[in-house]
């Protein structure tokens, strides 16, 4: 830490602003130079002005809150150190300044000197944390357009005048052949250029957006790129039965293209690769097979990770296809893996949301009396859950992906609103011409901008369409008031943050309309008819 350190206290108290000053003269570990503003807007300004270590905020300012005033600051500056001062704390407040920016929280009547010491330093080391990652995040994005423009130029250059050299009539045939030599590193240099590069992209790529992408065609794509690969190897691909999947098109042909082309290339002397697919619940089962010499059942994860290859230098090759691969399949919420036996082949099993759930076929069943049958249609029997998740925190968002979707394996229709207007418009948009709400399950944050949990609740009590969704709120507070209340305005369950399987298996035994169900591994929630009417069949 510098030998002085900037602190900027905004407070509209003149006794509270001395009371600062007082603890962080107190303070034997550093040294504070201290400037003050009495509201908002000045504090605002002195920000600007110059940049503080640090900035003690009152939560509450005559004219505007402290909230505004942190989001002001943090839109000049937005690597600001900010701690939020308050008179009386709640868990919901803390959620709340925290959820706009601040560093830290604390109350007034809970400082001493050490105590506030310990928080400005803490929040100057988050911020110089965050500063370093952002330069790491920025070095690898230069990266990561060197390797994809800079570096491939003088590999152009040495491929295009040894090309020239190579035609040469005066090139005897041990230059000739050493020259291929030099033709095939650059060729090699610039594959793992590519390579390399792609894989960066792949490791800082955000969340995906997808969309409906038939795996035909993409088939039919990957067949087209890698033609020659094809006729010189005299390789055979054939596929069947192939669905949409949910993804992102470009992605899922490179990922398709890595494994048919590893297939070929490690395949027997006449490669045959095999595309098939098959549907359980929600997923789609992908799995590429070749007729190669198989890979060992130890060897079957390592092949994953990057620069691992099982076999030498003279078989073409980075050892990063497999890795992109995972990146891949793990970017749109899937899974992959090996199979097979050894000696016999490889199989590649790659999981994917599908575009559309396969249709449920009518199920029969006996009455009391067991003489007639009740059928029941397509249109009353189980389907996949929609679930609406409304979060402003895209970090939290991605927690309740990475823990339900990925790690437990949990499928379902994930539905997003960043804020309570945006998720009644999608609630009122994807209600059913007969009444029907086309939402079976909400997942509603609390403290979230322009309209709160709490107001959603409200609003849907409100709409006699609407009020039937079962909603569970997921906050971090658990503050007894705010689970009362949200019980008092009619939610059906209450989660604390981050979701964990167990939880959400508690909320679902209290709720009729929802079925969680194991498929193999994978568990799939399923809606269930409130209300089935039969069909009597003699």
């Amino acid at each position: 830490m510098a030998d002085d350190c900037a602190i900027l206290i905004v407070d509209d108290n003149v006794d509270d602003r001395e009371f600062y000053r007082r603890m962080l003269s107190r303070v034997s570990e550093a040294r504070y130079s201290v400037r003050e503003a009495e509201n908002g807007d000045e504090g605002i300004a002195l920000s600007g002005q110059k940049r503080a270590d640090c900035i003690l905020l009152d939560y509450s300012l005559p004219g505007r809150d402290g909230i505004g005033v942190l989001e002001e600051i943090l839109k000049q500056d937005p690597t600001a150190n900010v701690v939020m001062l308050t008179g009386q704390g709640s868990e919901t407040i803390a959620v709340e300044v925290m959820k706009a920016g601040a560093r830290d929280y604390l109350t007034k009547d809970s400082l001493s000197p050490q105590t506030l010491h310990w928080c400005i330093q803490n929040a100057i080391m988050h911020g110089d944390l965050e500063a370093r990652l952002e330069q790491k995040r920025q070095s690898l994005e230069i990266f990561t357009r060197a390797m994809a423009h800079d570096l491939k130029e003088p590999l152009r250059t040495i491929k295009s005048f040894s090309k020239i050299l190579q035609v040469s009539p005066t090139l005897s045939g041990e230059d000739r052949e050493l020259l291929d030599y030099v033709l095939g590193a650059a060729g090699h240099m610039e594959d793992l250029i590519v390579k390399v590069s792609g894989f960066t992209k792949l490791e800082v790529s955000g969340e995906l957006e997808l969309k409906p992408v038939a795996l035909a065609a993409a088939i039919e794509r990957v067949e087209s790129n890698l033609r020659e690969q094809i006729a010189s190897s005299r390789a055979s691909i054939s596929c069947s039965n192939l669905p949409e999947v949910m993804g992102d098109q470009t992605l899922l042909v490179q990922l398709l293209q890595n494994l048919v082309s590893n297939a070929i290339r490690y395949g027997s002397d006449n490669p045959e690769v095999r595309v098939t697919a098959e549907t359980d619940g929600p997923i789609c089962r992908l799995a590429v097979q070749d007729n190669g010499p198989g890979i060992a059942p130890e060897h079957r994860e390592v092949i994953f990770q990057p620069f691992k290859r099982l076999v030498g230098r003279g078989i073409e090759g980075t050892g990063l296809g497999l890795a992109i691969c995972r990146r891949i399949v793990q970017l749109h919420g899937g899974a992959i893996w090996c199979e097979g036996k050894e000696d016999s082949g490889s199989t590649f099993i790659v999981e994917l949301p599908l575009a559309r759930p396969a249709a449920t076929a009518p199920t029969v069943l006996a009455d009391e009396q067991g003489t007639k049958a009740i059928a029941l249609s397509p249109e009353g029997a189980s389907r996949l859950a929609e679930v609406l998740l409304v979060e402003d925190s895209p970090a939290d968002v991605q927690l309740l992906k990475i823990k339900l979707m990925q790690r437990a394996k949990m499928s379902f229709n994930l539905h997003l609103a960043t804020n309570g207007r945006d998720a009644m418009r999608l609630l009122q948009e994807r209600a059913t011409a007969d009444g029907k709400p086309g939402i079976d399950l909400m997942l509603l944050d609390i403290n979230m901008p322009i309209m709160d949990g709490f107001e959603v609740l409200d609003a849907l009590s409100a709409d006699t369409q609407l009020k039937s969704i079962p909603v569970c709120i997921l906050s971090t507070s658990s503050d007894e008031d705010d689970m009362q209340r949200a019980k008092n305005l009619g939610a059906s369950a209450y989660m604390i943050k981050p979701p964990t399987l167990q939880q959400f298996r508690e909320i679902l035994d209290g709720m009729d309309s929802l079925d969680l169900r194991s498929h193999g591994d994978s568990l799939i929630l399923y809606a269930e008819p409130s209300r089935q009417t039969p069909i009597i069949t003699s």
